[in-house]
């Protein structure tokens, strides 16, 4: 099983207890994370050392994918597993599925890579190396079904997790918050570049909203793989609270959010807060980006729904002036509050009926029983 980034973790680590629970004698390695370290899954490589944005950015960590890549390429060659889990993270996990199929191992690819958004020359390589594609979104489904890809929509892994634990005066007296003062989360990413990329312009915006209304309270659910000292580097002193294990609560009782884009902003969305979407990457990834991405909006909240329900501030237009004003009016208008809501609830019922990973499962059960292979353990 290989996941190469902290949502990916997240969702390999359901799918490992998943398996677990069906093979009790079954042994999962791979690459990932806590997460799926604390699930059972023997871990030969950590994200802390694959966890990058953009191309470019990936130059400094080539050494430790090269590493990674081979540890794992020649534990399929002494000892072949039954089939393989690989989740999302394209660049490597392509590579991979070549010296998997090379091998004769059942391919499942769990989460599939943007094609919808840019480079969609790959559904002929995921054609040819991957057994069973399984998407999340459920227009992925036809894109390979046009390619004559084995796919399966399974419904996205977030429905079946995102929930509050706690109520606002739980939450609000545990992280010593006025329940009846409003609340902006902070969710400035889950990698260290992001968060140096994105993290000061929203402190700047915190200044900004603040002083345009004071009353409002600033909770920062900070991704629980960050260096708690990165984060306070940045905030340096401002009024920012930050919280740890509890980013639905933070969600679910915040009167509007700031998210980097990525799978937040759907947790966002899952849990009703009204959102503001922004990112920045380097000049030189935004560069390249503009000319390969086919998609209009950025925001996958967006992509799904076909319009920009979301406002998304990116790159240049992300800026503290501009967060501001996106901020204070989700804030204060009522009417779009509601109306944003609304189409939450849309979105929610187009991402299927949850039990992804049992849905995995199933297809690594299929796999299993249509492989020459038998299972280890």
């Amino acid at each position: 099983m290989v996941a190469g980034e902290s949502s990916g973790d997240m969702y390999g680590a359901d799918v490992a207890r998943a398996l677990f629970q069906r093979f009790p004698g079954c042994r999962i390695y791979g690459l990932g994370g806590d997460q799926m370290r604390a699930a059972g899954v023997e871990l030969q490589g950590s994200i802390e050392h694959t966890a990058v944005v953009g191309p470019f950015e990936t130059i400094s960590h080539l050494g430790a994918l090269y590493r990674v890549f081979r540890r794992l390429a020649d534990s399929i060659e002494s000892a072949a597993p039954s089939a393989a889990i690989l989740i999302d993270f394209p660049d490597f996990n392509l590579r991979l599925a070549k010296r998997l199929r090379s091998a004769g191992i059942p391919v499942i690819y769990y989460i599939s890579p943007q094609v919808w958004a840019w480079r969609e020359s790959r559904v002929q390589q995921i054609r040819k190396l991957v057994t069973k594609m399984l998407v999340i979104f459920p227009f992925e489904e036809e894109i390979y079904r046009r390619a004559g890809v084995d796919v399966e929509f399974v419904g996205h892994p977030l429905i079946d997790k995102v929930r509050a634990t706690k109520t606002k005066d739980e939450f609000c007296r545990d992280h010593g918050l006025d329940p009846r003062r409003p609340m902006v989360a902070i969710l400035p990413g889950s990698r260290k570049k992001e968060v140096r990329y994105i993290l000061p312009t929203l402190c700047e915006s915190v200044e900004r909203i603040a002083a345009k209304k004071p009353e409002t309270q600033f909770v920062l659910p900070a991704a629980p793989n960050l260096d708690g000292g990165l984060i306070e580097g940045i905030i340096r002193g401002r009024p920012i609270r930050v919280v740890r294990n509890e980013t639905y609560n933070a969600l679910r009782y915040a009167r509007a959010a700031i998210v980097a884009s990525g799978t937040a902003t759907l947790e966002a969305a899952l849990l009703g807060a009204p959102e503001v979407i922004v990112y920045r990457i380097s000049g030189a990834t935004w560069f390249l980006g503009r000319f390969l991405l086919k998609v209009r909006q950025f925001g996958i909240v967006n992509i799904i729904l076909g319009e920009q329900v979301a406002p998304e501030l990116f790159q240049d237009r992300f800026t503290p002036e501009l967060v501001t004003d996106a901020v204070v009016r989700l804030m204060d208008d009522v009417w779009m509050q509601s109306k944003i809501r609304g189409r939450y609830e849309i979105l929610r019922k187009q991402l299927g009926t949850g039990r992804a990973a049992e849905r995995v499962a199933d297809a690594v059960e299929r796999a299993f029983s249509s492989s020459p292979q038998q299972m280890k353990g």
